[in-house]
């Protein structure tokens, strides 16, 4: 008897566990159309080349003038500055690429505009100039950089959306910040949303650590029920990754991959619907149709 009761309740815990981990990890039921997602080639912030004599560095508008040349979509970073202005730009601080003890949030568009990349002609341009390179020609993957632990994304996301909805053209959205796309799901509901995820490395306090792994684990799905994941393709083995794809049937997109032969076995094995690449160039046979 008292056997019994101890498997049955061992039974219904483990019910209960595989419903939670269901209801954190689980995306959106029904998806907004984004075609362009499914075997697409997404150049990872341009077709960007950070030799100082290319003279295209990363998310340049040089080096989305050529992405879009060769029929690339784009992947690119969005920041915004202390003005309130969404800029074009990976990092949080001017130290690796411009030499210059600073955070982007800590200076104005213009000042940031006046801001060489490596040493070359190019500067850091706004999302509004780089969405005028781009047109309506190849589709976007928009990636709004802010800390995972950042609650109160909605200046990022509400100076961004108008701009990228008035260009017209396709494109998706992804956050490391499952708040973003949270944010997204509550005032841009028609957006095709992606949360960005790897297997992070634990670090920083105990919450920091938690939530760290809940993100690894896709466990924070639940706040902003993406359309698809976007993740680290040397992570695949990460348990909240197979649950995604192998068991929900997930939409996956891959970064960040640099050779010809990983980008097509992601692809054509099944394990990825696209690719964010860099540091070689795709076959690729036209620009797609927007």
């Amino acid at each position: 008897m008292i056997t019994a009761i101890i498997v049955s309740a061992a039974a219904a815990l483990l019910v209960l566990i595989a419903a939670l981990i269901i209801f954190l990890t689980a995306g959106r039921s029904k998806s907004p159309e984004f075609d362009e997602f499914f075997g697409g080639y997404f150049a990872h912030r341009g077709l960007y080349d950070n030799s100082p004599d290319k003279n295209r560095p990363e998310n340049s508008l040089a080096a989305f003038s050529l992405a879009v040349e060769r029929g690339f979509g784009v992947e690119f970073d969005i920041h915004i500055s202390s003005d309130g202005v969404p800029v074009v730009f990976h990092d949080d601080t001017l130290r690796r690429l411009c030499g210059i003890d600073k955070s982007i949030a800590e200076l104005t568009s213009e000042e940031l505009h006046q801001i060489q990349i490596l040493g070359t002609d190019q500067y850091i341009p706004t999302l509004s100039e780089v969405l005028d390179i781009v047109g309506r020609r190849v589709p976007i993957i928009a990636e709004l950089k802010c800390s995972p632990h950042e609650y109160a994304p909605a200046a990022l996301c509400e100076a961004a959306a108008p701009m990228l909805e008035a260009r017209g053209g396709r494109y998706c959205i992804e956050s490391f910040n499952p708040y973003v796309v949270g944010w997204y799901k509550k005032n841009r509901p028609d957006v095709f949303r992606g949360q960005l995820s790897e297997r992070f490395k634990p670090n920083g306090r105990f919450y920091e650590r938690a939530v760290l792994y809940m993100l690894s684990e896709l466990m924070m799905n639940f706040v902003g029920r993406p359309d698809f994941v976007s993740y680290n393709c040397r992570h695949t083995d990460v348990l909240g990754f197979k649950l995604w794809r192998h068991l929900y049937g997930g939409k996956v997109s891959f970064w960040t991959v640099r050779d010809a032969d990983t980008c097509e076995k992601l692809l054509q094995s099944g394990e990825g619907d696209c690719v964010i690449f860099e540091r070689f160039v795709p076959e690729r046979k036209e620009a797609p149709s927007i």
